[in-house]
């Protein structure tokens, strides 16, 4: 925690300042608000000239909220921080007609303009603009992004009814790495990369995927720890989404990426409500693709979904609530595929319950078979949400609102050999109560006060808590063209148990002024958090077992445990605060300018965030038809608290990790202190039993001392054009420079040598340690005491050949050799990596430890794209939307637990980033048939994404002996690397043959993602129809379809390269995972 000094004393001279600024302004006006809306206008006579003292009047029609204002001597008018909603804006002056605008519909952070000309008279006259200027060009706008109104949130096929997956209605918005969003096929999840758990959930306009801020009606909605969500919203509850890409206001901070703000529905004077029910089943579902190639049926899989809301007044004009309730049941199904022992009681000392139900063949002696398996995993969530609002005068308006979830679920650790006593079940609960008062302190002052308090407590935890057991090959699967084929099981308390408790305060004020050309808007967020973190993992202890017949004899290759305190405490305080002016210095050209400063305690040393922001938007032709856009800024992003809290916390977590392996704390014949396998040792790190096999976890982790917040310097230049009535195009250029970004690094890998790690290797130096001179006259390792491999040859050498191992003489006299340019093997015995890593160890800084893992904030990413929108409404029912991003993005992480290639060489990681989409294209609209053909709505989305890179990696071996598995081989051709079509086994074979692996000690040629994957494209239709049964009852049932057209659509993540047994070159830089096929839903909506 940070102390209060020096590192607060900065937060309270930048307030100080601002107050100065603030007191000498002499006009000031209300900046730009996105969570708010701004109608203004001009109030002339009939000759032109110019009214001041106008009465202008703005009511909104649905609950009666009333504010009033005159015009100054310009005849200008302007009404600030208005709630979202259909406003009735009337004008009046003594001797003059009244006018009023009705129906004049404004969103968040929207600037709508209605002038007047008053003509002498005493008659009232009403203009009704519903329906006109539905796409009307803001001119005093400055961000870049999209706001969607509840009215088209219902209308968009949503699969699974997430309102985050609304941001991909954005062609700027990518997936993030690693997904596995929508993954058709379960039992190829094990054979691609699993999704680290601060991957996030999107990537927007070149940023982290990580970076995004999530809030609902402005109140933060983050999961700081995961990098996601606290709570899903129900879209029953939902009024507007913001999806804001480039925003210059320094209102806002705690993100580099986008930002992602939920304005929820509030009551009014008059009673609505709503429900509906839908389902999905795989009886009308396509089967996937990989399913079908192997001749096997549809997984077994239901959905349904129920829900609805309800609102309206408990006092007219003053008193309003609004209810909604959502819930989801889905058991899905987790297809389990592993090799187990035809006798289940093949070790006694662990018997299995699961018995194989293929046909049996020996392996390791051991006579197994295929085990598969489709578990029915059950899946529910539930959503409450609750709202009230009160305006107990003109000057106050005040809303109070509370949302719970329960989520829980049956899951594997996305490893298809989890046999069923080890899936997870992970619980997600989540409530939060927010408070928000508006004070219209004056005409020109107003003052937004809001509090929050949040608590989230999600948990992971499995049936099975005997010692977690891995046979075989962890990954599960040997894969041939279209087959799969076991290759071991997991199976004991092998996942990641792991409870947490989270408790969020929030506290944000801000003040504003108002008072001609000038706008000013200052205040603060603080947020005090407190995680508790109980993580189980290997607290149960673990056992490696490289065959079925090392099972069999209860000889295990590898043994961890963790033994102390497992729960982690964080305590955050979160501070920002800020000052921003929007300056109108013509009526055609606003400017923006503000500072932001953001510090978060656990950085104690990370004090200078201070972030510009400039913004200009122009109207050039003063037609309100045409506006020029431009930005700058510098954006800080937060503690990613996963990463923070396994590398920096102070824990009471110790480690026993018995092997071969470098860094291990003993070997694995230590395990008889407890009679061997399946025991564990006691959680007492004083117990004698544990003497000489223990050490401190935080030995092998730190935290670098320059440790500093990710940031980014963003810059956005666009116009947007209204060709003709409701018909705009706009297009947007932006830059996205990201520093700082968080990474692994080795700080005690071995540092190589004058000439290098293989020249050392093949003649050792007699001047390093436990070098001797053999018969022949050359140097060779001392082995004797076992130092280099555990066995009993007294010497140790290497050569160039493909060899594992050949030994020359025997016992104490004779020399094993390694060959440096062989394949390793699951006995670290003959494994020449193992043994060449044990003799570089005096090479490390530190020689009595493997690998120290420090977190350090050095990575980089640019991002430049340029995005093309046209839009086009018919009427308010119909409209068609095109969005298309041009773009590139080149990095050096890809998230902030990347470890690069070479620890030496950091440059070898800078390549395209892996959200490198180069084309995104995205199609949506609405539209009714006509009345012949049923007056249907059709609602499309057609969304097409270009290839994205994939890296090819060395099947985690560390060739070049950093510890890190991010390997990477030699490639010989010439061509560009992409993907092949499943099933092309001649095509992998010929590609593979264009690899090979470096030699021990060495680095590969292949750049970092260096392959370019398959492109993507989906078409998402959904037809409804109205049926009016009363005058505010109406039924609406619905079918929608996802990838109507069944596209294969592949995922390709990080790639394993060819040369390895678990993954045959017959499937080389084939896909392993598809997208959902074509999936129906169907569904019914009652309204009134």
């Amino acid at each position: 925690m940070m102390k209060e000094g020096k590192g607060h004393s900065v937060v309270w001279v930048f307030i100080g300042l601002v107050s100065c600024f603030i007191l000498t302004l002499p006009h000031t006006a209300l900046a730009e608000d996105l969570g708010h809306a701004v109608i203004e206008g001009h109030v002339v006579d009939a000759n032109g000239d110019a009214i001041a003292g106008a009465v202008i009047t703005a009511r909104e029609q649905q609950t009666g909220f009333k504010r009033s204002t005159t015009t100054d001597r310009s005849g200008r008018y302007r009404f600030v921080a208005l709630p979202p909603g259909a406003y009735v804006v009337r004008a009046a002056f003594a001797g003059f007609n009244t006018w009023e605008y009705t129906n004049i519909n404004v969103r968040s952070g929207q600037t709508m303009r209605r002038d007047f000309r008053l003509e002498p008279g005493r008659i009232v006259e009403t203009i009704d603009v519903r329906g006109n200027d539905l796409l009307a060009v803001d001119t005093s706008r400055t961000v870049v992004g999209l706001t969607l109104s509840s009215d088209e949130i219902e209308d968009v096929p949503l699969n699974g009814r997430d309102p985050l997956d609304l941001v991909y209605l954005l062609a700027s918005t990518q997936a993030p790495p690693f997904e596995t969003l929508d993954l058709g096929d379960p039992a190829t999840r094990d054979s691609m990369a699993s999704s680290p758990q601060e991957a996030a959930l999107f990537s927007v306009s070149g940023g982290r995927a990580y970076s995004n801020n999530i809030t609902i009606d402005g109140f933060d909605n983050n999961d700081d720890r995961l990098a996601r969500e606290r709570t899903r919203l129900s879209l029953e509850a939902i009024e507007e989404v913001q999806i804001i890409t480039n925003q210059f206001a320094a209102e806002y901070g705690r993100a580099s990426g986008g930002r992602i703000n939920f304005r929820t529905r509030g009551g009014s004077n008059y009673f609505h409500g709503a429900a509906f029910y839908s389902f999905q089943d795989e009886s009308v579902n396509a089967n996937s693709f990989f399913r079908n190639a192997r001749g096997q049926s549809r997984l077994p899989f239901q959905r349904r979904e129920t829900g609805g809301r309800f609102s309206g007044p408990l006092r007219r004009d003053r008193l309003f609530f609004f209810g909604a309730y959502e819930r989801r049941d889905e058991p899905d199904t987790d297809a389990i595929f592993a090799l187990l022992p035809v006798n289940s009681q093949l070790n006694p000392r662990y018997p299995l319950e699961q018995a194989p139900t293929g046909r049996p063949f020996v392996r390791d002696g051991v006579e197994v078979a295929l085990f598969e398996d489709d578990v029915r995993a059950s899946g529910q969530r539930s959503f409450v949400f609750g709202r009230l609002d009160y305006q107990p005068t003109s000057r106050h308006t005040l809303f109070l609102r509370f949302d719970q979830m329960w989520s829980d679920r049956l899951r594997s650790r996305e490893q298809g050999a989890t046999l069923r006593s080890a899936l997870q079940n992970r619980q997600r609960n989540s409530s939060a109560t927010s408070l928000q008062h508006n004070w219209e302190l004056s005409a020109n002052t107003i003052n937004q006060l809001r509090f929050q308090y949040s608590a989230l407590r999600p948990r992971q935890t499995q049936s099975d808590l005997r010692p977690g057991v891995i046979v075989g090959n962890s990954h599960g699967l040997d894969f041939t063209t279209f087959g799969e084929f076991a290759n071991g099981f997991i199976t004991g308390a092998s996942s990641f148990p792991e409870m947490r408790a989270e408790r969020r305060f929030q506290f944000a004020d801000a003040l504003s002024w108002r008072r001609g050309a000038h706008s000013l808007k200052f205040g603060a967020d603080v947020m005090h958090l407190r995680s508790a973190t109980t993580q189980l993992h290997l607290f149960y202890g673990f056992y490696n077992f490289p065959s079925f017949g090392e099972f069999a004899a209860s000889r295990p290759s590898r043994f961890r445990q963790r033994i102390g305190e497992p729960e982690q405490l964080i305590l955050n305080n979160i501070i920002g605060v800020f000052a921003q002016d929007e300056w109108r210095w013509r009526p055609n050209f606003t400017l923006s300018f503000g500072l932001r400063y953001d510090t978060e305690t656990l950085l104690k040393q990370d004090k200078t965030n201070f972030g510009p922001r400039l913004a200009f938007a122009w109207d050039p032709f003063r037609s309100g038809k045409t506006a020029l856009r431009g930005g700058f800024g510098v954006f800080y992003n937060r503690v990613l608290l996963r990463s923070f809290e396994d590398f920096a916390v102070e824990s009471r977590i110790l480690e026993v990790d018995l092997g071969d392996a470098p860094g291990a704390t003993g070997p694995i014949e230590a395990i008889q202190r407890i009679s061997g396998f399946p025991h564990v040792f006691p959680h007492d790190s004083q117990d004698p039993v544990l003497a000489g096999l223990i050490r401190p976890i935080l030995d092998t982790r730190s935290l670098s001392p320059g440790l500093r917040l990710p940031y980014s310097v963003q810059a956005s230049l666009g116009v947007e054009r209204e060709i003709s009535k409701n018909f705009v195009v706009e297009v947007n250029y932006v830059f996205n420079r990201t520093l700082r970004l968080w990474r692994d690094q080795n700080i005690n890998a071995p540092i190589p040598p004058p000439g290098g790690l293989i020249e050392f290797l093949l003649c050792p130096p007699l001047g390093y340690p436990g070098i001797v001179v053999l018969a022949d006259g050359r140097t060779a390792f001392d082995n004797r005491a076992r130092q280099i491999t555990n066995v009993n040859m007294g010497f140790v050498q290497f050569d160039l050949s493909d060899q594992r191992f050949r030994d020359v003489g025997r016992g104490t006299s004779g020399t094993r050799i390694f060959g440096l340019n062989a394949l390793p093997s699951s006995t670290s015995t003959t494994n020449p990596i193992f043994a060449a890593l044990n003799a570089v160890r005096h090479w490390r800084p530190n020689p009595m430890l493997g690998e120290i893992e420090q977190l350090v904030s050095d990575g980089r990413a640019i991002y430049h794209g340029l995005s093309i929108g046209l839009s086009k409404r018919f009427s308010r029912e119909s409209y068609l939307s095109l969005s298309y991003t041009l773009s590139k993005l080149i990095d050096d992480v890809t998230l902030n637990t990347h470890s690069p290639m070479d620890e030496f060489n950091f440059r070898l990681e800078r390549s395209l980033g892996t959200t490198d989409a180069r084309h995104r294209f995205v199609l949506r609209g609405r539209g009714t048939l006509p009345s012949f053909l049923g007056r249907f709505e059709i609602s499309p989305i057609l969304a097409i994404v270009s290839g994205r890179p994939f890296n090819i990696t060395t099947n985690g071996q560390d060739r070049n002996l950093n510890d890190n598995f991010t390997d990477r081989p030699h490639f010989h051709g010439t061509a560009p690397i992409r993907f092949i079509p499943p099933g092309d086994t001649a095509a992998s074979e010929a590609a593979a043959a264009l690899f090979t692996l470096s030699t021990i000690g060495s680095n590969g040629t292949l750049g970092r993602n260096a392959g370019r994957g398959p492109s993507n494209a989906w078409l998402n239709v959904r037809v409804s129809r109205r049926f009016q049964l009363t005058e505010r009852g109406r039924l609406r049932p619905w079918v929608d379809v996802y990838n109507a057209f069944n596209r294969a659509n592949f995922i390709m993540n990080s790639f394993y390269g060819p040369l390895d047994t678990r993954f045959q070159q017959s499937v080389f830089l084939q896909p392993r995972g598809s997208r959902k096929p074509r999936t129906i839903e169907l569904g019914m909506r009652l309204e009134f």
